[in-house]
């Protein structure tokens, strides 16, 4: 899928790209809590003093139960056997305890500590540490307890590495996570995670090298979607080529003028033949076995989100059009996606479309819905700024501007229509689009009149919009037509071999992996981009803004006709290590001097 499909079509400036490639190892991400810092996986170690699960508080011995049963000079004795690793092993004299007493105190033991083995021995009961184990104090927790964390991963979708955490435990220990938002998938990522009633120790096992987590801390309240500021974005672009005075002039009109805030084509998934907003609009016109057909086309899956077995079963069911015999090799019950949970209910309730659509998760659906209104956004948007260019025009919606002791902080609380008397205090950045059938305040102009317009392309009404918004609860949002990065900085690097790490992913760091081969005279040039964005503000968009090239999953293609010969050669130089000519080499004219970030 391009991106004119979906109606990625204008641009803030107008004039010459530049090609370039990149991967998904050069998109680092990371996230900026409410407090504007950035969050970076730093430690994986686990907190000396583990957390006892919420579930069990009862279990957990009271203060007076534990002196009824040890002095207090014997419970810190034990406490200063893992803090401080000495002495190996404590002795305490049980010969005057009762039977029930003695099985209260292993009881309250197991209870408190993790890592230790109690064994009695001649009335002497012996507390030592087990071998390979690192021994901790659990701690009750107060009345809501979240474990909070760094999720770093490595091109996946927050949701997918967070399903592998799910599956990484037994069920009983299976919790709820709760994060501020998404980040993208095609890139190296760090956001912050709470998940309830969870212990770091569950949190961290059976993980592989591309979902890490770590920087434990506990807190009172879980994460709210939308409660981050932004993210930080480092972006390597690499074997640029082009006019240097060109690329200046780019990443200074991006610096000041900004881009168009479309929502980027991974927004409305990888398959041309399903694209999420295609099953959107079937949705709308309760095309209902056009979408489930849709949902089960295998190149709309992402073959990581679901095992081989499942992804085979796809593969035959659009071949055959039977559930029964797709479902042949998967094993009964053990299937946890959403599209063979589909299967299964088609190879159980036959035909009845009406049940089928029932059966899937409301929360599924409403991506579905929300894909088909972000496309219209982006319709919407591509044809004002055809019409009416980059100004704010009569009637445009803006958040007003607060009006106490003149201040220009704007308030996200009103929104207000620009007229005569308003509209010299706004520019483009201020003037704002809904999303297309929310119950709120529209343009009072043109522009109100061409989401009818599509809509009546695709054979739909604003009835229908209208009400699919109430019926999958969809949110109120409107978004500013043009966004801008904040402290954006960029640098020049030469290189020779294609496959060099150009920037440092946090994992990176925490390996101490050996630093970028950069030399002043390599074969190739690179370009680093620095820069903060408002969340959900598309990183890919201000790449498309400077290039005027699609940006698609692992690599850049050129905004042309007939580009595939070019989309084949920039491949290919990402492959070879032959040197680039010198006619063709940028000069590195007025960039900034800077050494790459953490090395």
């Amino acid at each position: 899928m391009n991106a004119q499909e979906v109606g990625i079509i204008q641009y803030v400036s107008n004039g010459k790209g530049f090609s370039a490639v990149w991967k998904s190892s050069d998109f680092q991400v990371n996230e900026i809590s409410l407090d504007g810092k950035e969050i970076h996986l730093t430690d994986r170690t686990l907190p000396d003093i583990m957390v006892f699960p919420k579930k069990n508080i009862k279990e957990f011995p009271s203060p007076y139960e534990q002196n009824q049963l040890l002095t207090a000079d014997q419970w810190n004795e034990i406490d200063g056997m893992i803090k401080n690793e000495l002495p190996l092993t404590i002795k305490i004299d049980v010969c005057g305890k009762r039977k029930d007493e003695r099985q209260s105190l292993a009881r309250v033991l197991s209870v408190k500590y993790e890592g230790l083995s109690f064994k009695t021995v001649c009335n002497v009961l012996q507390i030592s540490k087990r071998e390979n184990v690192r021994p901790r104090i659990r701690e009750p927790p107060p009345s809501t307890l979240y474990t909070q964390f760094v999720l770093y991963k490595e091109n996946l979708s927050t949701a997918t590495a967070l399903a592998k955490l799910y599956r990484s435990r037994k069920p009983s220990l299976r919790p709820k996570f709760w994060t501020a938002g998404d980040l993208p998938k095609r890139a190296n990522t760090c956001q912050l995670v709470t998940a309830f009633d969870w212990s770091p120790l569950h949190v961290a096992g059976g993980l592989r090298s591309n979902v890490i987590i770590g920087n434990y801390k506990f807190t009172d309240k879980p994460l709210v979607p939308g409660h981050r500021i932004g993210s930080h974005y480092t972006i390597a672009l690499r074997q640029v080529m082009g006019d240097a005075s060109v690329i200046k002039a780019n990443l200074e009109s991006l610096k000041i003028n900004g881009f168009i805030n479309y929502y980027d084509v991974e927004c409305f998934g990888r398959s041309r033949e399903a694209p999420l907003h295609l099953i959107g609009k079937c949705l709308l016109k309760k095309n209902w076995q056009e979408v489930i057909n849709l949902m089960l086309e295998p190149s709309a899956i992402d073959p990581g989100d679901v095992t081989g077995e499942e992804y085979a079963a796809l593969v035959k069911y659009k071949v055959s059009r039977n559930a029964w015999l797709a479902l042949e090799n998967v094993p009964s019950g053990e299937s946890t996606s959403i599209e063979c949970k589909l299967l299964y209910d088609m190879k159980n309730r036959r035909k009845n479309v009406n049940r089928l659509i029932r059966s899937i998760p409301r929360s599924k659906l409403r991506i579905y819905v929300r894909a088909y209104l972000r496309f219209l956004w982006n319709m919407i948007a591509s044809e004002r700024i055809a019409k009416f260019g980059l100004e704010p025009i009569i009637g445009d919606l803006v958040y007003a501007y607060h009006p106490e002791n003149g201040s220009t902080e704007k308030s996200q609380r009103k929104i207000i229509l620009l007229d005569e008397g308003n509209i010299r205090n706004y520019t483009i950045s201020d003037v704002m689009l809904p999303l297309p059938g929310i119950d709120g305040t529209y343009p009072l102009n043109e522009v109100a009149n061409y989401n009818t317009n599509f809509l009546l392309k695709d054979g739909l009404l604003e009835s229908d919009l209208k009400r699919a918004v109430k019926d999958y609860s969809v949110d109120v949002e409107y978004r500013p037509v043009v966004a801008k990065p904040f402290d954006i900085v960029w640098y020049f690097i030469r290189y020779s071999n294609p496959s060099e790490t150009l920037v440092w992913s946090d994992m990176d760091r925490m390996r101490k992996k050996e630093k970028p081969n950069l030399i002043e005279n390599g074969a190739f040039l690179g370009l680093v981009i620095e820069f903060d964005l408002l969340s959900s503000v598309y990183a890919t968009m201000a790449l498309r803004e400077i290039t005027k090239m699609d940006t698609i999953f692992d690599f850049v293609t050129p905004n042309v006709p007939g580009n595939e010969t070019l989309k084949a050669d920039l491949i290919s130089r990402d492959r070879k290590s032959s040197a680039e000519p010198k006619a063709k080499r940028i000069k590195l004219m007025d960039t900034v001097e800077k050494s790459i970030p953490g090395v």
